[in-house]
């Protein structure tokens, strides 16, 4: 089918990207080589590119863009469909292991080639929500009671699963954030995530589950974190705490108010690396934000926001740090 010149930014876009998702579907050709292809594809894309200059610098562009964000793309297919096989083994049972685990394979085959195109893909989050019994989607913050009266609010981008019987009370965190009011009827209530489990031994906190660790976070009461290897830490009100595969962090002294102000849709950096600030505004973004320079992962950021406009956040951090940007079709941001 004959690719018909543009005339709009947005389809000259996705006609360069058409091309290019052709060139790229060619065996060994990474660096996107247009001679690959068939002599009558390569006319009409030549013939495309003289029509109109502005078509060849969108393909320039574009192609400049998808051999930047090539090996990030293959690393977050490799990540999301790791991620699929996983929670179909952890979660599914029986003819239901099965059902799952053939569409897990069927997803896992397909976000290669889409998370390729545009990086925007991310079944994991399908899967983590097909299996909570509450979740959130980017920008929605959720307060739900549970059957035993003890109250939760669900950061954005977030996921639970409750289970809740005749002595015991578990709660497990598998995306996002959660702060929790736990109603006291002498039964215990037990947050578990994969990095360890906090206890209840008072009434008010959040927990949290970062890229490298879980952090806790007291506002009111007391916690007992239970992480691997290590003795309980036992946190009081303004008090928080990271742990995870590097072992148990060290104590804090916060603000609890302002630590925990997302649940009025507010957030507070103070002098927060990039790539964590980015983790934080990823809770309100509808897309994924990808950060491909290592450099500026590491500079900080500092600032109060709003989350109800999680693109200003983005626009004053690219303020600040004066990083490049794109956006690419479907919502995208890709920074370096």
């Amino acid at each position: 089918m004959k690719l018909v010149s543009p005339t709009s930014a947005k389809q000259r876009e996705d006609t360069a990207l058409s091309w290019l998702s052709r060139l790229a579907s060619r065996p060994a050709n990474q660096y996107l080589d247009v001679r690959v292809l068939p002599a009558a594809e390569q006319h009409q894309l030549e013939q495309w590119l003289a029509d109109d200059p502005v078509n060849a610098q969108a393909f320039a562009e574009a192609r400049e863009l998808w051999l930047l964000t090539a090996a990030p793309a293959a690393r977050i297919a490799k990540e999301d469909a790791s991620a699929l096989n996983a929670y179909v083994q952890q979660h599914a049972l029986g003819k239901r292991r099965r059902r799952l685990k053939a569409a897990a394979a069927a997803i896992a085959a397909t976000v290669v080639i889409a998370i390729t195109l545009s990086i925007t893909t991310r079944p994991e989050r399908w899967m983590e929500n097909a299996l909570a019994d509450y979740h959130t989607l980017p920008g929605q913050v959720q307060s739900l009671v549970l059957a035993d009266g003890s109250e939760v609010t669900l950061d954005g981008d977030s996921a639970i699963s409750v289970s809740l019987g005749a002595g015991y009370r578990d709660i497990r965190l598998t995306r996002g954030a959660a702060y929790f009011h736990v109603f006291h009827n002498g039964e215990p209530f037990v947050v578990r995530t994969g990095d360890g489990d906090v206890r209840v031994l008072g009434t008010q906190f959040e927990v949290r589950l970062g890229a490298e660790n879980t952090q806790v976070t007291v506002e009111q009461g007391r916690v007992g974190v239970d992480a691997v290897g290590h003795a309980q830490q036992q946190l009081t009100a303004g008090q928080r705490v990271g742990f995870g595969a590097k072992g148990l962090g060290n104590l804090e002294m916060v603000n609890a108010q302002q630590a925990l102000g997302w649940r009025e849709g507010r957030i507070s950096l103070r002098q927060q690396p990039l790539k964590d600030a980015l983790q934080v505004l990823q809770r309100y973004y509808p897309e994924r934000i990808v950060l491909l320079n290592h450099e500026l992962a590491g500079r900080p950021v500092s600032g109060d926001f709003t989350t109800q406009d999680p693109q200003a956040i983005l626009m004053a951090m690219q303020s600040l740090l004066g990083f490049s940007l794109k956006r690419l079709p479907g919502g995208t941001v890709v920074i370096w």
